[in-house]
């Protein structure tokens, strides 16, 4: 009996985000998740245009001409983003991941680029079949850092490949097999992201709606900080279930003309229903004050102070809630580190410069310029000091580059000498060899091991 794809897919905008610049595609025969970035500069846009290029080759292929086909829309992803942004100079930075597979009944051709995440399920056991194109995830493969530390680590948000018109941006594509009863799961960083793996098996048994909800529920319950797409899909013996249908910032695009349509979507109520706001809390601390037996006076004066305490609690909360929060930024032309959050309230900004630097921001590599223009988070003062240490050394990396490009070393010219005595030292020994005056020849000074995949475009 053949196999068959059964799934269920969810995309919303999360409890922090402005819009929703995840998008997604699914189908009987294709599972695609896309997480824009590039904040102002479109990244809503970038992830439609990737599911707009994949929806485009979702036809009856096997083996190998999945990949070819999933390589092909991705390029073609690419190179529309590249006209874009040319034609565009406001749209210069965007870009977008791209995780998903292909079904010919058999074997799954699994396509990635950048840190949204495919998983497998199997008989009890939840295997990742991706791996993050992220900073991090080196850190973590070098076994600096475990998975924990990733989701803390202050770096945890720069991707060394994404799809943004770079020729040298490849994804990965691989061939895996499928079985009846496995379990697909794929999803954008705003759930892995923010729990481990272990923590997301822990939710992978049961109904797929229930499992999808779950999920959803858990990215919410971890803050919500970022889009959350989400897909689940089982390999069953039978006829698919599902149809093909388009989720999130493509769902809100003309694909056709996607520039006349781009623009913050409203949020999407979450899959696992209702959560009470903060002002519901407050709501719940204070209730038992209004049952309390009291004069119509003591009533009255409850009445009033209720809401101004509510309002004074909320105040503080939010006031402590931002003189925590720290990131990296430009301060008109240099890097300098911020404490607060990058938006305003009635015009009065909510952050200030705590420690400005000299670095300037055009000295960077191209894709670290777009992640300071769209703010570094970190997790504390010392994390942002720990970054910003990390974005001086690439912009000294660049500034040596260009110096180099500009002021080639000529090739020294061979001297002709005439052969000389042997020339011994003040004591009668041989003298070292190597330099002149007999000085020994310095020991070469070891190179810091370089990391890979690391955008180094100035």
């Amino acid at each position: 009996m053949p196999l068959a794809l059964r799934f269920v897919a969810h995309s919303e905008v999360g409890l922090v985000r402005k819009n929703n610049q995840d998008s997604a595609y699914v189908s009987p025969t294709m599972l695609v998740v896309a997480d824009g970035m590039g904040g102002a500069a479109a990244g809503d846009l970038a992830s439609a245009i990737a599911v707009r290029e994949l929806r485009a080759v979702d036809t009856e292929r096997t083996g190998a001409d999945m990949l070819d086909a999933l390589e092909e829309a991705i390029n073609a992803a690419g190179a529309a983003i590249s006209e874009l942004t040319e034609a565009d100079p406001r749209l210069d930075g965007m870009g977008s991941t791209v995780c998903g597979a292909m079904f010919d009944g058999s074997r799954l051709g699994l396509a990635n680029i950048g840190d949204s995440r495919a998983y497998r399920y199997r008989d009890g056991e939840f295997v990742r079949l991706t791996r993050d194109h992220s900073w991090v995830q080196t850190l973590v493969d070098e076994g600096r850092i475990t998975e924990a530390e990733a989701l803390e680590h202050p770096h945890r948000s720069l991707i060394l490949r994404v799809i943004n018109g770079q020729p040298n941006h490849l994804p990965d594509l691989e061939l895996v097999d499928a079985a009846a009863g496995d379990r697909l799961m794929i999803c954008s960083d705003g759930l892995c992201g923010f729990v481990t793996d272990e923590v997301i098996a822990a939710r992978m048994d049961g109904d797929r709606e229930a499992v999808l909800a779950s999920l959803v529920d858990l990215a919410l319950h971890e803050g919500g900080q970022d889009n959350i797409t989400i897909i689940v899909a089982d390999i069953v013996e039978g006829e698919p279930e599902g149809t093909a249908r388009v989720l999130g910032a493509a769902a809100s695009l003309d694909l056709d003309n996607p520039l006349e349509t781009t623009g913050e979507q409203p949020p999407v109520a979450p899959a696992a229903g209702p959560r009470p706001g903060p002002e519901d809390a407050e709501l719940i601390r204070y209730a038992p004050l209004a049952r309390r037996r009291a004069s119509s006076r003591v009533k009255l004066l409850l009445l009033v102070l209720l809401p101004l305490l509510a309002i004074g609690a909320g105040g503080w909360a939010w006031y402590s809630y931002v003189q925590r929060q720290y990131y990296l930024g430009a301060d008109k032309e240099t890097l300098a580190i911020f404490q607060g959050v990058p938006q305003q309230v009635f015009s009065v900004p909510l952050s200030h410069v705590v420690v400005p630097d000299t670095t300037r921001v055009a000295d960077l590599p191209l894709y670290y310029q777009e992640q300071v223009r769209g703010t570094l988070q970190a997790e504390s003062l010392d994390g942002a000091k720990q970054t910003l240490d990390f974005l001086r050394e690439k912009a000294a990396a660049c500034i040596k580059q260009r110096e180099d490009r500009q002021n080639p070393t000529p090739s020294p010219t061979p001297a002709t000498t005439s052969p000389s005595p042997s020339v011994t030292g003040t004591t009668g020994t041989p003298a070292a060899t190597g330099t002149p005056n007999g000085s020994p020849s310095p020991t070469p000074t070891p190179t810091a091991p370089t990391t890979p995949e690391a955008p180094t475009e100035c």
